[in-house]
């Protein structure tokens, strides 16, 4: 019995060992932007319940490679306010301890009206010498106010590096992923246009042709900055829900489609090529017709639910 014993407590032992070697404990501050420090508060840190202590400050262990957190309030009359949406990002040095703001949701305006500011400032090119000023003043006067709020200087630069980061990638994001939806429209299109045409009127190839070298172009571009995008996404816009919506089309796009659609059509090209390039035999173009046809079937619906999916992460991206 007392060996039943000792095997059990080691096995405990060993139990809580592991345990704490796959978790580490982090630690934040909360602080109301008007009233200071929130004592005996409690939030949602990653969907658990956190309580803060007297000081203000919670602690929770989480899995060691963990390096944000997602922090959710559940009294109505407050909002987070800093980090933006609510990400904190997890320090390298976990003696740093990050400090979360919450206050009114009314109060987010002002952190808005500094950015905005911030980006009219750095946008505006043919602005003179008194105008920069003037929109200085008011930047300043906004960032005294901020700071009056508990936000830092610190807070406030990474705010204007996410800005930047926004500003910088939003744009070509966007109008990367649109392209790729255009261009695959066009490249079904483009077969359509051979399966009814081509045979004869040699020229409709060239269409074909073109519609390839056009979704290829773009294709290897959104291919080539996959990982970039998601990587620019997740830091910029501290958003997991908009990282996981970007991975969903993106996917969508790269893998269900392209891979599993629009490649093997390569097939239906190289047949072609014997077609015009000396077997014209009716058997092959029946069967270049029916595969095009049996492709368009299954193509034009996925197609259809990009164009939807990539319309709301882009209406997403904007928020």
């Amino acid at each position: 019995m007392i060996r039943l014993v000792c095997i059990t407590i080691c096995l405990l032992l060993g139990v809580h060992t592991v345990f704490a070697q796959n978790t580490f404990a982090f630690k934040a501050k909360v602080l109301h932007n008007k009233n200071g420090m929130m004592k005996q508060f409690s939030l949602l840190v990653n969907s658990n319940i956190a309580v803060t202590n007297d000081a203000g400050i919670f602690v929770i262990p989480l899995t060691n490679n963990t390096n944000h957190v997602k922090i959710q309030l559940q009294q109505n009359n407050y909002t987070v306010l800093y980090p933006t949406a609510g990400y904190v990002a997890v320090p390298r040095d976990l003696n740093d301890m990050p400090e979360i703001i919450i206050g009114s949701p009314a109060d987010n305006t002002y952190l808005n009206q500094y950015l905005n500011l911030y980006k009219a400032i750095r946008n505006n090119k043919s602005a003179t010498s008194a105008e920069v000023r003037a929109l200085d003043v008011k930047l300043d006067s906004l960032q005294k106010i901020l700071l009056q709020l508990n936000y830092s200087e610190s807070e406030l630069r990474t705010a204007k590096d996410m800005q930047d980061g926004r500003d910088k990638y939003y744009p070509e994001i966007s109008e990367n992923l649109n392209e790729f939806v255009s261009r695959a429209f066009d490249l079904k299109a483009a077969f359509q246009h051979v399966a009814k045409f081509a045979f004869d009127n040699p020229a409709a190839t060239q269409r074909l042709h073109d519609a390839a070298t056009s979704y290829t172009n773009i294709y290897n571009v959104l291919n080539r900055q996959r990982m970039n995008y998601q990587k620019q996404i997740n830091e910029n816009w501290r958003d997991d829900s908009l990282t996981n919506e970007y991975i969903r089309v993106i996917g969508f796009a790269l893998d269900t489609l392209h891979t599993a659609k629009l490649y093997p059509l390569q097939s239906d090209i190289t047949l072609i090529n014997e077609y015009f390039f000396g077997k014209k035999t009716k058997e092959l173009k029946d069967k270049i017709q029916q595969h095009i046809k049996e492709q368009e079937i299954s193509i034009q619906p996925t197609l259809e639910e990009l164009r939807r999916r990539n319309l709301a992460f882009q209406k997403q991206l904007t928020l």
